[in-house]
């Protein structure tokens, strides 16, 4: 068996995969999630590309040790249960691994989507090496896995890495998930670009206008990156503020796990040298030095196709392939 499917379910788009054992992705497809209302149509589409996949590959199922689902939500990672995706309307307690695996005839193994790219990292990425990692992804949220002793780590109820949802300001602005001031209220991408938004509306002398062609609209991540690049002062004051709450949640991370390494993925850890010249100060304000002279501090490496790789991993992993 030198293959598995590896399947990114994403709030925008589902991405799937066939992957070969040496990690390289030698096909995979992408569409828009949010055309599919509920799962049954979803799980439709996911068999018939798979199908596709494998046909077109030219190689024979018995060749496949099975597919891995990454999904963005809490997750029965022994059952193959979705409880909930808060950004997927009617996925709640989704036995998803068992309808799978019955219309396929492949073993499924789905899991969050953050524990998929941290098992991905660990054998082909930036992670390889590594013993005990933390993986932190950087987007609309902030998710996390975490790698002990060469082994993902999940918690006694399987929800362990949610590194979003540690509290940074108890007074903070309210999150999506109820409470108070997460660290996902400062440094998610929409909040970034609310706070840009604000300081642009006050007054704040910036180019960010111009690169955004005059539409608060438009404004991204990317172009308050743009910006910074640019000396723009104002928008490295923005990304200065995102280290600066990563490097204080971080801190905390290695003083209380002692890490090898923190992976960090994502689109906004692709915000440049301010962000992480900032959170990489903080940290080492914050943390003890003889945590932090051992914790290395790198950028993800599979890029586009981490959550199909890191998927199609943890099948190969549990199946001994690896």
């Amino acid at each position: 068996m030198k293959y598995a499917i590896g399947i990114d379910l994403g709030g925008t788009n589902l991405k799937i995969g066939l992957v070969n054992k040496n990690g390289k992705v030698i096909g995979d497809k992408k569409f828009p999630t949010k055309g599919y209302k509920g799962p049954k149509p979803l799980i439709d589409k996911i068999v018939l590309e798979t199908e596709k996949l494998i046909r077109s590959a030219k190689i024979d199922s018995d060749d496949i040790c099975g597919i891995g689902v990454g999904v963005p939500g809490i997750v029965d990672s022994i059952n193959g249960i979705i409880y909930n995706l808060t950004n997927i309307s009617g996925w709640k307690n989704v036995y998803l691994k068992k309808e799978l695996e019955k219309r396929t005839k492949l073993k499924a193994y789905v899991d969050n989507d953050v524990n998929m790219m941290a098992v991905g990292e660990l054998y082909y990425g930036a992670a390889k090496g590594g013993k005990n990692v933390v993986c932190i992804t950087l987007g609309t949220g902030v998710g996390g896995g975490i790698i002990i002793d060469g082994k993902l780590y999940r918690g006694s109820s399987l929800a362990a890495g949610e590194i979003g949802h540690i509290t940074l300001n108890e007074k903070g602005p309210k999150c999506n998930c109820g409470n108070h001031g997460c660290l996902e209220v400062f440094v998610g991408n929409q909040r970034i670009i609310a706070h840009a938004i604000g300081g642009i509306e006050s007054g704040a002398e910036t180019s960010i206008m111009k690169l955004a062609r005059g539409d608060l609209k438009k404004i991204t991540p990317e172009i308050i990156s743009a910006a910074a690049l640019k000396g723009d002062k104002f928008a490295i004051d923005v990304w200065k503020r995102v280290g600066e709450c990563l490097g204080i949640v971080f801190a905390g991370i290695i003083n209380f796990l002692n890490p090898d390494m923190i992976v960090i993925g994502g689109g906004i850890a692709k915000a440049g040298d301010v962000m992480f010249s900032e959170m990489r100060k903080t940290i080492r304000k914050r943390a003890f030095k003889i945590s932090v002279d051992k914790a290395r501090i790198v950028q993800a490496k599979l890029g586009y196709n981490a959550g199909i790789i890191g998927a199609a991993t943890l099948p190969m992993v549990e199946e001994n392939v690896l």
